[in-house]
């Protein structure tokens, strides 16, 4: 068989089986283009030295859209563009118009208005190409007969309309608003007829864009369709930008030319930014080839190498990296015995070189950060904040203390009231969020959310009715938690043996078995490998310590149970003391056990703490108890509690 009959027909069985397009890809894109080298086992070899892929043939240029407000309010908005783009470094900077406020009856207010935006604009590092708008050049009076504005505009900023052929394109500015009084919207024939001579002497190979004011192809009046349109096609015009409206969206494209409007920078805007209204920079690519490339960013987003200090870092990191920085002290009563008032003092330590202020609050669904000395929101707590952990209705209400100044060093104690009505089920522990603010050393409020959980009594007067089920909480914060809602646990009475019968429901997407001797995950069962439920039982005989290894495979549906000593030596083995049962929701991600403790009967036990350690072969080990770390599920009457 020839090479090239046997190249036909691997192309048509090819193409004959069907091509799975949404299988992931194999390799990165520089192995499949084989720009690495590999060997024999096709590893790629390692100290290899390659060329990378020269740089793309293109100009990157910025374009500022409208900044009118009616007043100087929005200038802030463009001189914080200007440290933008002295951070971009692009090659040019356009504009869409709308310069300054305008509209003016004598000629001293418009230079004082021109002054201004020269003054922020000199700060660029690269050329500034303006385009006139209506604001820049009609009088106050609307009068097409003053063109005293017009003149000063072509005198202090540029002609009115002109083209920059640059390396990579050609941009051509019109001027929209010929007839100077704001009301009759056109094009005349002559600025057409220019705009003919230059795109036939354009390089048709490069990409050729449209800048103006007003966008002129959405008034009937102006013809756009049949005077302008086709003379773009025919010269292979690629985008058409404008601004005016005050608010960013995309055109439908005509005919292979894109269509934009710019939104503001600097200028007014009145609704939310999917609207399109909010201050920002349009960057564009001329190139590579004859393409084009928009795409817009919001100012004061483009941040300096220096954004950040190690100093201010390490302040940051000190806060938050110490536990004793905030400290719960005091248990609350569980509101399922009873109303509760109760004090909780945080017990608060500086440990910066600078007054701190704290400030507490309720756990709530998390706000957007405003980043001082920017314009910029940081939606940070949204990233970490975990519902599944953290009851956001909780029956607990805190009343939130005046915010706290603390001398660098200095401690503080802050007491908490705390309040909840009676409950029919035992509440998972309620979550404060505690700030402390500090100044950096550009004089930013820098403010650190430190959560923290409140401690729970726990308490059940009867053991064996199978009543409450106890929710297995997470009572201290993490950033690593789970999102997997909590699991609930009931204590009852084996009906076959009057055992003691514990029956745990957890949610878990995946039950991990770390694949060990139970030797070896009894010296690492506080950080283990798999999943690992750890019992502890206080009896008054004894207190006694069981594991059950949750991601093992049940053997006839049953897992054993296995007792430790104080020194993880195996006191006893039951291989049919726990029953899993198969998952009760489609997605099996809802395990329930039923745990049998022989020889223990429920009216013997007096206290229990159950530990359960996810952790799917991991780094990181979660940790969710029936109690709060260090104390246990107290079996007996109710304490009494606060009244309110």
């Amino acid at each position: 068989m020839s090479t090239l009959l046997f190249l036909s027909l691997a192309f048509l069985l090819f193409n004959l089986v069907p091509q799975d397009d949404s299988a992931p890809p194999t390799r990165t894109k520089v192995l499949e283009a084989d720009r690495f080298r590999l060997d024999d086992a096709g590893l790629a070899e390692d100290g290899q030295i390659v060329v990378g892929t020269p740089r793309l043939d293109r100009s990157v240029l910025a374009i500022l859209p409208d900044r009118t407000t009616g007043d100087d309010r929005g200038l802030v908005h463009l001189e914080r563009a200007m440290k933008d783009l002295g951070l971009l470094r692009p090659d040019a900077v356009f504009c869409v118009g709308d310069l300054v406020q305008g509209y003016k009856r004598d000629l001293e207010d418009y230079d004082r208005e021109v002054d201004d935006f020269l003054r922020i604009i000199h700060e660029l590092d690269a050329d500034f190409w303006p385009t006139a708008g209506n604001h820049d050049v009609i009088s106050g009076a609307r009068n097409a007969d003053d063109d005293r504005f017009a003149r000063r505009y072509r005198q202090r900023f540029g002609p009115l309309h002109y083209a920059v052929q640059l390396e990579h394109g050609t941009m051509v500015v019109l001027f929209s608003d010929e007839a100077l009084d704001g009301g009759n919207v056109n094009i005349s024939d002559t600025q057409i007829a220019w705009l003919r001579r230059v795109l036939e002497q354009a390089d048709p190979n490069k990409p050729i864009v449209l800048l103006m004011h007003r966008p002129l192809w959405r008034d009937k009046r102006v013809g756009w369709d049949t005077r302008v349109h086709p003379l773009l096609v025919e010269h292979g015009v690629d985008a058409v930008i404008a601004g005016h409206f005050h608010a960013l969206q995309r055109d439908e494209d005509r005919d292979g030319i894109e269509y934009h409007l710019l939104g503001v920078c600097g200028g007014a805007i009145d609704q939310h930014p999917l609207t399109g209204q909010f201050n920002h920079l349009t960057l564009l690519d001329l190139g590579p080839g004859d393409t084009v490339h928009l795409r817009h960013l919001p100012v004061g987003v483009v941040l300096p190498d220096d954004f950040i200090l190690r100093a201010d870092q390490d302040l940051a990191y000190r806060l938050k990296s110490r536990r004793n920085v905030a400290t719960v002290q005091g248990m609350l009563p569980d509101p399922q015995d009873g109303p509760v008032a109760e004090k909780i003092s945080i017990q608060i330590r500086n440990p910066l070189d600078r007054m701190i202020t704290i400030s507490i609050e309720e756990a709530a669904p998390a706000r957007p950060w405003i980043v001082d000395g920017h314009e910029f929101l940081a939606r940070t707590p949204l990233e970490i904040e975990n519902p599944a952990t953290t009851d956001f209705q909780s029956p607990f209400r805190i009343v939130a203390p005046l915010p706290r100044e603390i001398e660098p060093g200095g401690r503080a104690t802050i007491e908490l009231d705390v309040f909840s009505e009676q409950t029919r089920m035992p509440p998972p522990p309620p979550e404060i969020r505690i700030t402390a603010s500090f100044l950096d050393d550009r004089d930013r409020i820098v403010p650190i959310v430190l959560p923290r959980r409140i401690p729970v009594v726990r308490r059940d007067t009867v053991v064996a009715d199978g009543s409450p089920r106890w929710p297995i909480a997470g009572w201290t914060y993490s950033v690593y938690e789970e999102r997997e809602p909590l699991g609930t646990l009931a204590t009852k009475a084996d009906p076959e043996f009057g055992d003691l019968m514990i029956d745990l429901e957890i949610n878990d997407d995946r039950l991990a078995d770390d694949e060990v001797p139970i030797e070896e995950t009894i010296l690492a069962r506080r950080n283990p490998h798999g999943d690992l439920a750890v019992l502890t039982l206080r009896t008054d005989e004894a207190t006694r310590s069981f594991l059950v290894e949750l991601g093992i495979s049940p053997i006839d549906g049953a897992i054993p149970l296995i007792e430790i000593d104080a020194d993880g030596e195996i006191l006893n083995s039951w291989p049919r003391a726990v029953l899993l049962e198969k998952p009760n929701d489609d997605a099996g991600t809802v395990h329930r056990f039923q745990i049998r403790v022989p020889n223990l009967a429920p009216s013997a036990l007096r206290a229990m703490q159950v530990e359960l350690a996810d952790n799917d072969r991991t780094y990181h080990t979660q940790w969710r108890r029936l109690a709060p770390p260090g104390t246990m599920l107290e079996f007996g009457p109710p304490k009494p509690t606060s009244s309110p």
